[in-house]
């Protein structure tokens, strides 16, 4: 991994979740332990912030940090400012974007997503539906997928032709660039339908394919305090 860095977007102001990164998982804020689960894997690692308070726990608590742009509209535009700062301190060819509400994050996926980039210039993950009520739900991204190796679209509605956990699975947004790659991205304006659908991912797949690893478990992410009281039972039942 010592050509890779793995940067982690933490940002405050969320719409559904205020303060979502200081929410306890376990003894710990959720940016601290999925921070602490990545850091298990490579020390190449950052988070890349834009909050004072969130700077003044990362000192306090000693986290390798990036201040950025609290403005940005997207994550990867996050981490396209994060990458270039990077540069000027360390050497590196790929980069992994894992996301701070992802507390199950294992080396599995870490490698799954690495092992992608020797085919394309940027790859995710998916996974299968657990039922066709979840499908249908607009929160959950739909991603149809070519042999199993690379997406042809990204949406929140299920389209009626498509089979899920067939040809069409549940993406999860987590990611891989070569690092060029990435800043040309961010360097793109965004398209109407990325817009619309609220996915930058969109801004990507018509000049370029994503490679996609599919894994049998769902990486369950915290959206909601209902997804965190899920995760914490979880973590006190394997403990």
């Amino acid at each position: 991994m010592n050509d890779t860095v793995v940067i982690i977007p933490i940002r405050l102001k969320a719409s559904r979740f205020p303060n979502k990164p200081f929410a306890k998982i376990g003894d710990l804020p959720m940016l601290h332990y999925v921070y602490k689960r990545v850091s298990a894997i490579t020390s190449n690692l950052f988070l890349a912030i834009c909050d004072q308070e969130v700077k003044e726990y990362c000192k306090e608590m000693n986290l390798k940090f990036i201040m950025t742009d609290p403005n940005h509209k997207s994550g990867s535009d996050r981490i396209g400012e994060a990458v270039k700062k990077l540069e000027d301190i360390t050497n590196f060819k790929f980069v992994i974007n894992v996301q701070g509400d992802m507390p199950f994050i294992n080396k599995h996926h870490i490698n799954l997503l690495k092992k992608k980039l020797l085919q394309f210039q940027i790859a995710t993950l998916a996974c299968p539906f657990i039922s066709l009520d979840e499908a249908k739900n607009s929160s959950k991204v739909k991603v149809t997928i070519e042999d199993n190796n690379y997406a042809l679209d990204f949406s929140r509605m299920l389209q009626s032709k498509l089979k899920i956990n067939k040809n069409v699975f549940h993406h999860i947004g987590v990611y891989a660039y070569h690092k060029q790659f990435l800043l040309d991205f961010v360097s793109l304006s965004p398209t109407q339908r990325e817009l619309d659908e609220k996915l930058e991912q969109l801004r990507v797949i018509n000049i370029n394919k994503i490679g996609i690893s599919i894994i049998k478990e769902e990486i369950l992410g915290v959206d909601t305090k209902e997804d965190l009281d899920r995760v914490n039972r979880l973590i006190l039942k394997n403990e």
